[in-house]
């Protein structure tokens, strides 16, 4: 008898399926859709994905974490209001669902032999979280090394906003993705699920997190810092905004000496 771990979607939550794929005793099906494929398969612990639309194995038991969850949407509308601490780390949260104790990263085992690079993350799945270009290229002036910047087609708007750095640009699929991440020696971004993808590789990763505050669960154990402005109106996001009602987006409003400040640590 083994497990199936149910995630259809987004990119961060399959990733973070990672911290419990090594902790289950037994086979591993992971149950996703098939853009996330790739990723799946690339987890620690994980025999074998099937896409949502196929059958998993009858014999396994099902861990669902795509409807499981929704219990702690109560903690998180809390939070938004200024009361409470928020919901714990959805590795936390996986771990309970799955009845074992989350790991850390590692959750994808990369070589990096040359890691030399600083990779900036420019997008995000809605403008609202992308980082702002200016604070990027500031992280990206001090760096000493080579400078990488990685996104999908959907980011292009993003990517061309910092085309005159980059010495790659990645819009061919997680292949292309790994690739330059086994050049990274820290990753930078916003609340997206490549930098989710970064840390589960055990790259430094330092999180802007603008418009989401960690205390909603994502931004936590597993990266290497996360930056921040502790605005009232944050997190926005919890009820799918994708525009800042403010129209500043204060919460990016960061000093980029900070963030070169942090880059810095990670990369020792």
């Amino acid at each position: 008898m083994g497990f199936v771990i149910q995630r259809r979607r987004a990119l961060g939550d399959v990733v973070l399926i990672g911290a419990i794929t090594q902790a289950l005793p037994g086979p591993v099906v992971v149950q996703t859709a098939e853009r996330y494929r790739p990723v799946a398969e690339r987890l620690r612990g994980v025999d074998r994905v099937v896409g949502w639309d196929e059958p998993p194995p009858a014999d396994h038991i099902r861990i669902d974490l795509q409807g499981g969850l929704r219990k702690h949407s109560i903690a998180r509308r809390l939070r938004l209001w200024g009361l409470g601490s928020g919901r714990p780390a959805v590795t936390t949260l996986y771990g309970e669902a799955a009845r074992v104790r989350p790991r850390p990263p590692p959750w994808i085992d990369l070589p990096r032999p040359d890691a030399k690079a600083l990779v900036l993350i420019p997008g995000a799945s809605t403008a609202l979280k992308q980082p702002p270009p200016s604070l990027l290229r500031e992280a990206a002036d001090q760096w000493e090394g080579p400078v990488l910047v990685v996104g999908g087609p959907e980011d292009s708007a993003a990517l061309d906003a910092l085309t005159p750095l980059s010495i790659h640009q990645d819009r061919k699929g997680f292949t292309e993705t790994f690739r330059s991440f086994a050049q990274a020696q820290v990753v930078v971004g916003g609340d997206t699920g490549l930098a989710h993808l970064a840390a589960a590789c055990g790259i430094p990763t330092v999180a802007v997190a603008g418009p989401t505050h960690p205390d909603d669960g994502f931004l936590r154990e597993h990266f290497a810092a996360v930056l921040g402005r502790n605005v009232g109106c944050r997190p926005c996001t919890l009820h799918r905004r994708t525009w800042c009602w403010r129209g500043d987006r204060r919460c990016f409003d960061l000093d980029p000496r900070e963030l070169v400040r942090r880059i810095r640590a990670c990369a020792g």
